[in-house]
């Protein structure tokens, strides 16, 4: 039976990227969002009680930060194997979020993928996250909060002085993109607002510009569509609460609905935002929602692997690293289900996750 209620709960804090002083996050580089599609609720909650007592995990909320996550975890995961629950889960390398908004706004901004293909955006994000290029990423995260003509001018030349002191034949790509971005900048061909990520205005009046939470939300929504043959009409997405950002991901969701129904949805590999029908979102508070910290302890699952394993000085938990393969086995790209990763193939083979590196020439998207 296709669930008609999908649970959905984040680890690894969701703030504006544009708001960050540092590179690493406040010691949370990595962001995730898990979903989880439930078609009994009332067995769900009777499956997390029992886990609470094999774990000894005590009263209260189940969170993620608790000692026997992982072992919770890989029996929640064969539990929601047998039953066929969809899980839906974005994860996220933060400097890598940064790095593909510099490509798609600063450099392709109002260009067309049939003007730079997506292995070539993904080629120079994926230089920009794994070389040292921290100056570059603070500087358009700056200008990010404070736009102007010049600034965006002093950050293009900043960047192609940094990318000539690389040999990488990406280098050269990346450069040719600089030069034109800075030809579209000083002709004025390309609005000013078209370098930068849209901003959203939060409940208290302030503007953010890259909310993980967001693009995870929306991917999540196209996800579920693709996953289910009668589309989202009529299912609920229940969000933890958001007291910051509710209204934005309210006002994105009700925006890619729009853009659905006026035939201009955007495509995505394994999503499908051409959405059939559209769904309900509400929020709700994890304590009194047993079926959000079940998704709770999926994300923080995902997320504190991630960050371990692409971390060099912590220690790597094995039992972690077998609760986070065992959510891996649970994706079918096809279906839209399982883990999405958004880091460098850099950084997923220190994950040990199998990759398949493309040839440049080869366009996976055509």
């Amino acid at each position: 039976m296709e669930p008609l209620t999908y649970f959905i709960d984040e680890s690894g804090h969701s703030g504006d990227l544009a708001s960050v002083k540092a590179l690493d996050f406040a010691n949370q580089p990595v962001f995730a969002l898990a979903c989880i599609g439930v078609a009994d609720e009332k067995a769900l909650a009777e499956e997390m009680e029992r886990l609470r007592i094999i774990h000894r995990c005590g009263p209260g909320e189940l969170k993620s930060d608790m000692a026997r996550l992982p072992h919770f975890v890989a029996d929640l995961v064969a539990y929601l194997e047998a039953r066929d629950s969809p899980i839906f889960i974005e994860l996220v390398d933060k400097r890598f979020f940064i790095a593909i908004h510099i490509v798609n706004h600063l450099l392709c901004g109002g260009l067309g993928v049939d003007r730079v293909p997506m292995p070539e955006r993904n080629a120079v994000a994926e230089f920009l996250t794994d070389q040292s290029s921290d100056r570059i990423l603070l500087d358009y995260i700056a200008v990010c909060r404070d736009p102007s003509v010049e600034a965006l001018r002093g950050l293009l030349q900043v960047l192609w002085a940094w990318l000539d002191e690389s040999d990488e034949d990406v280098a050269r790509v990346a450069q040719f993109l600089t030069m034109e971005a800075r030809d579209r900048l000083d002709l004025g061909e390309t609005p000013l607002e078209s370098f930068l990520p849209l901003p959203d205005r939060t409940e208290t009046d302030r503007m953010v510009w890259m909310l993980p939470n967001l693009t995870c939300l929306t991917n999540i929504y196209a996800r579920i569509n693709l996953s289910r043959p009668e589309g989202v009409g009529g299912i609920t997405l229940v969000h933890d609460e958001q007291l910051q950002y509710g209204a934005v991901l309210e006002s994105n969701k009700a925006l890619v609905d729009d853009l659905a129904q006026q035939g201009n949805a955007p495509q995505a590999l394994f999503a499908n935002y051409d959405l059939s029908g559209v769904a309900d979102l509400r929020f709700a508070a994890s304590k009194s929602e047993i079926c959000l910290q079940a998704a709770d302890l999926l994300a923080g699952c995902a997320m504190r692997f991630a960050r371990g394993a692409t971390t060099k000085r912590r220690k790597k938990d094995s039992a972690l690293r077998d609760a986070f393969f065992a959510l891996l086995g649970l994706t079918d790209a096809g279906r839209g289900r399982g883990i999405n990763l958004v880091f460098t193939y850099a950084a997923l083979e220190k994950m040990g996750v199998p990759v398949f590196r493309p040839p440049p020439w080869l366009d996976v998207d055509g």
